[in-house]
């Protein structure tokens, strides 16, 4: 399953903090606006609503997606006092959350499940102090075994945990996985903020040892604790690894802080009480089902079934009536099988290799061997003809253009200073032919674009070392188009003409085909070798074998898939079938009845 998290922001800070959170293990999605929003909303495992948007408010964008039935998840990124407590979001995150307690809840809340469940069970050694708590925890729990309703339950494991950790004031929160709903008592409220809340989704423990300096805690919805108390919060998972409830053990501000002794024990009693507040929950849930189902009944089920007596069964049938309907759908199932036979076609399908090439491209080429010393030039960049692409190192040919170029301006100040001398003005003709060579040497050095276009590839860095005739880039035309070179069996040749049916389907876009018409078929069959130097570099990682003929075929202006448009790019690969000829399955069946 691909998880994908939609920040619904169009501010830099609010995707900066997501990213570090999630440190890449799902995918971030920005979406500055309200239609980009709607847009990918449908295909988001989760929206983190921050702020604002360019053309909207938090409570516009919520009221926009209470429309999406697909919309099940959303977090606001805020403080809560800044959101209605009727807002309908799964969970108010602050930015202050520490990371990797953020990262569990956008994780839990995106998997529809909670983290510490996704991770399994941390075996731990059974040393004696674990066989304690484990004791403890079992003893503790007696009481929940035989409790008969959820209240009941509730005060049993507070008073456990008060016991077990040595706490001021314990209590017990019940959990409903599937809508959210904490409730404790009489009072309900959801697991949208707060310490509770947060653990109720992450299925994670968490300490305070201040209330008011945890940025999860919720002063509304974390009633146990003040701002100065001291808390430790225990989820309790059932076998089904989800959440039932959330046990809260607090300590005032003078009493020491919760250790990890108090920790491995609440964690000890939460994983001995989980599968019995999980049985207690779908006994209670049986129990209100059978009390509504008796409710609607006239009588008594116990009376009812007194008063019934013997009861004489129909007529004897030696078939069953369902017999008929299955004979029927094997008629019919026949029928269409023998129509299928007859009037069905099967189709023989040349499979191979395709390659994209743009048609208004062309290689840059070192004209020179050496280290590349500087790029002039970027990836996207508009050149002209003769543009200066690269420069390789250049400093001798440098220093000998500087020392002829000074030794031609002596000569030509001696022959100033001697019009007649002829061995003057030869010296001169001679110091200019070696510093245009010079120049040239230099020049030789200069890697320019052989046409106007657009720089598509750069195969170089700066310091790397290439030798004479080595391709370094590509210069493209974008709106040139392109064409595909498909790459078949040559024993396929003479079955091939132009016109034929061609599907595409390239690499890394699976059921995206493209429908295509073959436009030429090489007159003759290749050598594998030979086709891979054909097509260039960009196909030396298509796996050929034995004779190949090469298809060449027009692809439209755009590569269009789930609806979006993307432009082609050159040395694309993927695979090609070309529909040769098609035949009557009977046909393909018993080759005997083909017409001669």
């Amino acid at each position: 399953m691909t998880l994908s998290v939609l920040l619904a922001s169009d501010d830099g800070a609010d995707a900066g903090w997501l990213h570090r959170c999630l440190g890449g293990a799902i995918g971030v999605t920005q979406a500055p606006t309200l239609a980009e929003v709607l847009a990918l909303a449908p295909q988001a495992s989760l929206i983190v609503l921050g702020d604002g948007i360019a053309d909207a408010d938090p409570a516009a964008i919520l009221a926009a997606l209470a429309g999406h039935e697909t919309v099940l998840r959303v977090v606001r990124l805020g403080e809560p006092a800044q959101l209605a407590a009727d807002a309908r979001v799964a969970f108010v995150l602050s930015r202050t959350t520490p990371a990797p307690a953020a990262a569990a809840l956008l994780t839990s809340l995106a998997w529809g499940r909670p983290a510490a469940a996704l991770a399994g069970n941390v075996a731990r050694e059974l040393d004696a102090g674990e066989a304690e708590r484990r004791s403890r925890a079992y003893a503790a729990t007696r009481g929940l075994a035989v409790a008969q309703d959820l209240g009941a339950a509730e005060r049993v494991a507070a008073d456990a945990l008060l016991e077990l950790v040595d706490a001021d004031r314990a209590r017990c929160v019940l959990v409903d996985a599937a809508g959210g709903e904490l409730w404790s008592g009489e009072t309900s409220w959801q697991a949208d903020r707060g310490l509770v809340g947060w653990a109720a989704r992450t299925g994670a423990g968490a300490v305070a040892d201040r209330a008011s300096g945890d940025s999860r805690w919720c002063a509304a919805d974390d009633p146990d604790g003040r701002g100065d108390d001291r808390l430790l919060v225990q989820p309790v998972l059932g076998d089904d690894r989800e959440v039932h409830a959330v046990i809260v053990a607090t300590r005032g501000a003078r009493r020491p802080a919760f250790d990890e002794r108090d920790v491995a024990a609440a964690r000890a009693f939460a994983e001995a009480a989980g599968p019995l507040l999980q049985q207690l929950a779908r006994h209670v849930e049986a129990r209100e089902v059978l009390d509504r189902a008796r409710d609607d009944e006239l009588f008594r089920r116990e009376a009812a079934l007194a008063h019934a007596g013997d009861r004489w069964g129909d007529v004897l049938r030696v078939t069953p009536g369902w017999v008929r309907w299955v004979y029927a759908a094997l008629v019919v199932a026949l029928a269409a099988g023998a129509a299928f036979l007859v009037l069905g076609r099967v189709s023989t399908y040349a499979r191979g290799a395709g390659v994209v090439r743009l048609l208004a491209r062309a290689e840059i080429a070192a004209g020179a061997a050496g280290n590349v010393g500087a790029l002039d030039v970027t990836l996207g960049q508009s050149v002209a003809a003769g543009d200066v692409i690269a420069r390789l190192d250049d400093a001798a040919q440098l220093a000998d253009v500087a020392r002829l170029d000074r030794g031609f301006q002596d000569r030509v100040r001696q022959r100033l200073l001697s019009p007649a001398d002829a061995a003057a003005g030869e010296s001169v003709a001679a110091a200019r032919v070696e510093l245009e060579r010079a120049r040239g040497a230099l020049d030789e050095r200069r890697i320019r674009a052989p046409r106007a276009g657009v720089v598509g590839d750069i195969r170089v860095r700066p310091g790397q070392r290439v030798e004479l005739g080595d391709v370094i880039g590509s210069i493209v035309d974008p709106d040139a188009g392109a064409e595909l070179y498909a790459i078949v069996p040559g024993g396929d040749r003479p079955r091939l003409a132009a016109g034929q049916r061609l599907r595409l389907e390239l690499d890394g876009f699976h059921h995206a085909y493209q429908d295509l018409a073959v436009e030429s078929i090489a007159t003759e069959v290749m050598g594998s070798e030979e086709a891979l130097r054909y097509l260039g570099r960009v196909a030396g990682d298509v796996g050929l074998r034995g004779p190949v003929v090469l298809v060449r075929a027009r692809l439209p202006r755009a590569l269009v898939a789930d609806g979006v448009a993307y432009p082609w790019v050159d040395g694309m690969g993927g695979t090609v079938h070309i529909e040769l000829e098609s035949e009557r399955v009977v046909h393909a069946l018993v080759p005997g009845l083909r017409e001669r």
